[in-house]
């Protein structure tokens, strides 16, 4: 394991099991007050659970690699640290003090480029806490709606997960049949596959 990816994981455990503790030994934020403002001192006392310190993380990591020249200026070391972390406050301003602390611990180590695998790292995390598995399939044409329920209960039993998020995509090489993707297995029952295996027989 490289040393950017050691540090890219530690950050991502260490921010976990920091807002994991924090929110488990405070309330957290409600839902039903979700349209209700808050007001200072509610804002200042405000204490994240992971979930929204996943989607601050999503919101920082989209704006680092949304864009060419964005990408280029924070991996550019010649540009000072502390104003990529300026650039970062203007965009966000009302980000919550546990992810500020945390962005500034990355510019006192001239690291937020890390941002996005960072936020991957902080994913898998929280995937295997909420229990979630992200599944991938690519298909030879569209998968039709009665499909669903099915595929839905075949996938929590292949993967042992309680939530499923797929990500559908499509390959008319594929011929038919479908790939399967999910964490570090692949399942491949595409029809170009037997092709392939059939004619290397031959």
């Amino acid at each position: 394991m490289s040393l950017s990816k050691k540090a890219v994981t530690t950050y991502a455990k260490s921010l976990f099991q920091n807002a994991k503790s924090v929110s488990s030994s405070t309330s957290t934020f409600d839902l039903t007050n979700v349209s209700i403002p808050m007001s200072a001192d509610q804002a200042k006392n405000f204490v994240p659970d992971v979930n929204i310190i996943g989607e601050e993380l999503l919101l920082l990591s989209s704006t680092v690699s949304s864009s060419t020249r964005l990408k280029t200026f924070f991996n550019n070391p010649t540009y000072p640290e502390y104003q990529k972390f300026d650039v970062l406050l203007t965009i966000f301003p009302g980000l919550t003090v546990m992810t500020k602390s945390f962005l500034k611990v990355l510019t006192e180590r001239s690291h937020l480029k890390l941002l996005p695998e960072i936020h991957q790292a902080y994913v898998r995390l929280l995937n295997g806490f909420n229990g979630a598995c992200e599944v991938k399939i690519v298909t030879a044409s569209t998968l039709k709606e009665t499909y669903g329920k099915t595929l839905l209960t075949a996938l929590k039993k292949l993967t042992a997960a309680t939530n499923i998020m797929l990500n559908v995509s499509y390959n008319p090489r594929l011929l038919g049949g479908l790939i399967l993707e999910y964490g570090s297995s692949s399942i491949d029952a595409s029809i170009l596959k037997e092709f392939s295996l059939f004619f290397n027989e031959v």
